[in-house]
């Protein structure tokens, strides 16, 4: 029963971009970009990585790669450097719960949650159902053949 799912697999990384673009753009980033006084706190997470200037600039930044990466994947646009970009955010916000708050537990996983999201993007592309199909910028995967049994001399 199962198995007859295959036939839908061109559906998965279109089903995974929606939900990952729905999130990014109202769950995060235009929260943070339309909150100008969370700019400095969000973006005080980069002193994680040893960035301690422009914390503010930062913190937009954060909000700003959210909704502009969210809107991407819901076109379908630049998906696997949406990706890439994402993965980088999401390590960030990982980095931070664990400095803060010293574990991921606790609802604080969400960003690992996002980070294998963008991760299987990044791998899969955006899919057949996408601009980046649609305009040429990412070929449909090569149909597989089986190999061939070898003969095998007695």
């Amino acid at each position: 029963m199962l198995t007859s799912l295959g036939k839908y697999r061109d559906f998965a990384p279109t089903v995974l971009r929606l939900m990952l673009g729905l999130t990014l753009v109202f769950a995060h980033g235009l929260p943070k970009i339309t909150a100008p006084e969370r700019w400095e706190r969000e973006g005080q997470a980069m002193a994680n990585l040893g960035i301690t200037f422009a914390p503010v600039f930062w913190g937009f930044m954060a909000g700003a790669t959210e909704t502009l990466a969210g809107l991407l994947f819901l076109v379908g646009l630049a998906v696997r450097p949406s990706a890439v970009v994402m993965l980088f955010v999401m390590f960030v916000a990982a980095l931070q719960s664990v400095v803060t708050r010293g574990t991921l537990a606790g609802g604080q996983a969400h960003p690992v949650d996002f980070a294998a999201g963008a991760l299987a993007l990044l791998i899969l592309g955006a899919g057949a159902y996408s601009l980046d199909r649609k305009l040429g910028l990412e070929q449909p995967r090569a149909e597989q053949k089986a190999p061939r049994p070898r003969s095998v001399a007695v």
